[in-house]
This record gives C-alpha cells, structure tokens and sequence, in this order.
C-alpha cells in the first residue's frame, strides 16, 4: 500500500509530494481529456478509504529522507473531494511536516456545492479547482458528469469556496480545440471569473495521451483567450524544466508507481524522476518485458503506462 507518489517536478507547483487517497479512476466526472483513462466507477458517495496509520508512517519516512518538496499536493488517480474526511487527512499531513510544506488540494469542482467539502478542505493552503465549460452544452460535453451534477452545481460551489476559504485558489481551465475554445466561449469564461474572482486563472492543455481523442487548440487561439479573459491569467508550459531529486525508491518502483498516475514518454520520466536515459530506458525495457507496462504510440511519441 502506498499513499505516496514522488516528488516530481510539476508545471505548477515545483516539486510536488503526490497523495493518492481514493480508487484508481474513482471520480464524479468522465472527462473527455483526462489522461488516467475512462471512470470505471462513477459515483457521488464519500467514503473514507485511508489507513491513518499507514499515511502517518509512509509520510514520515518520506520526510526523513529529506527530499526536495515544494507542496504536498492532494489528487492522483481520482476525485480526492470523494475522500471523506479530507480534513483529518490535511492535518495529519500538517501535523508530520510541523506545518513547513503547503498543502495543495486539485479537484474538479463537483462536490464544492456540499458545504461538508468546503468545511473539510479549510485547512489546505491552495486549492486548484477545475472549470472546463462556460455552458451546459459544453459541460456535458467534456465532463460527462454523474447524473445530479450540473454547471450550475460547479460555479454555486467556486462561488461559496471563494466566499469561504482563506487561502489561494488558482482556477484551472482545460482548453480543447473545437470544444471550449471559441471566443464565445471566452466571453462566457471572464463573466464567470469576474464572479468566481480566483487569485489566478491557469489555461491548461491535454499535452498527454487523454481518454479520447481531443484536438488542441492553436497557440494563436490560447493567446486570444488569455487576452479575452485578461487579469493574472496563466499558460502552464507544455514542458518541464528537469532538476534532479533524490531518489527515495528503486528505479523501477518509482516508474510503476508514476505511470499509475498518468501516461509519460521517456522525456517525461527522465525529468519528473531525476533519471539518466540509460538507467530509464533500461527499467522500461525490463517492466515491458515483465509484462508490468505497454507501450504505445500517440502523436508521434512513444508512452509507456500499466496494464489496467
């Protein structure tokens, strides 16, 4: 068992401590980007599915080793807003770390209409919440939302978390071509910001292999929708910049345990892991061989991800 993941160098956060707390594909949305694959559990119920006990161990093993971390980021393979008891989970982690490393907390919205949610998410320093659509056409195009959960449930709870929450909000919009990527769109998208009034806007891309197939929008068109939207609007960078952590399991275990997460390339993997071509290419061969990973082809890039 492993709470854990990381750290790895991320767009946004430096170097991030990953917290995997619910199912794999667990989630309340479907989403037509999403980079994990299909839901294969589509639900609204909260349950708590955390050993404390092992979090609290695997934690502090983590920090004696003293890795380079920027933020303790909530999210990996599902809907961590599914979690009961987030809050306990956000002290437990505060407690360990003496309250020195943030706590990010990434969620697609869905459950921030619940006040119970917005209660337990309270102790986080930053939260990263998800709006792809300005319009319930667009809504249920790309989130496929479990049945009860509408656009509206999405901005009525933004709205009542910025009301609510004392820390940073960084509002996060997927940009697919010929989806949500019309100016009309964009006109839609900065009335709702004006309301939301998020510390940050971060226009983000599906730069990996998604759950079906999306087209990206042209960087003229990204351009014209941060122009539209204007304030502290933000482009997450497409690539990351590689600095070298240490490195806190086997090669191999760290590339299982990041491909769980999500797909990665070879580049990917060297950066986010700290790794030399050699040693990578030499685990990826061996856990393909193992029959542990596949490989496959998307956009001209060789990725690697685990057998479901």
């Amino acid at each position: 068992m492993s709470y854990f993941y990381g750290p790895v160098p991320s767009r946004r956060l430096g170097f991030s401590l990953g917290v995997d707390i619910v199912p794999k594909k667990l989630c309340t949305f479907d989403c037509v980007y999403c980079q994990i694959g299909r839901t294969t559990k589509k639900s609204t119920r909260r349950i708590s599915y955390v050993d404390f006990n092992v979090l609290e161990r695997e934690l502090r093993d983590i920090i004696r080793k003293s890795p380079k971390i920027d933020y303790i980021t909530i999210s990996g393979s599902g809907e961590p807003t599914l979690h009961k008891d987030l809050d306990k989970i956000i002290l437990t982690i505060k407690r360990i770390t003496r309250g020195k490393l943030p706590v990010c907390v990434i969620t697609n919205s869905s459950l921030l209409y619940r006040e119970d949610v917005r209660n337990e998410l309270k102790g986080a320093d930053l939260i990263i919440p998800s709006l792809d659509a300005a319009t319930s056409k667009t809504f249920k195009m790309i989130n496929r939302a479990q049945k009860g959960i509408g656009l509206k449930h999405i901005i009525d709870g933004l709205i009542k978390l910025r009301r609510e929450f004392k820390g940073k909000i960084w509002l996060e919009i997927m940009l697919l071509g010929g989806i949500n990527d019309t100016l009309r769109e964009a006109e839609k998208f900065k009335g709702l910001i004006k309301k939301l009034k998020p510390d940050k806007v971060q226009l983000n891309l599906p730069v990996r292999p998604p759950a079906a197939a999306v087209a990206l929008p042209s960087s003229s068109r990204v351009n014209e929708i941060k122009k539209i939207l204007d304030g502290n609007i933000e482009i997450v960078a497409s690539s990351l910049k590689a600095r070298r952590s240490k490195l806190i399991q086997s090669t191999e275990c760290q590339i299982l345990n990041f491909l769980k997460r999500r797909p990665a390339h070879l580049d990917d993997l060297k950066e986010s892991l700290g790794l030399n071509s050699y040693e990578t290419m030499k685990s990826l061969k061996k856990l393909v061989k193992n029959n542990k990973i596949k490989a496959y082809i998307y956009r001209k890039k060789k990725y690697f991800v685990t057998h479901d």
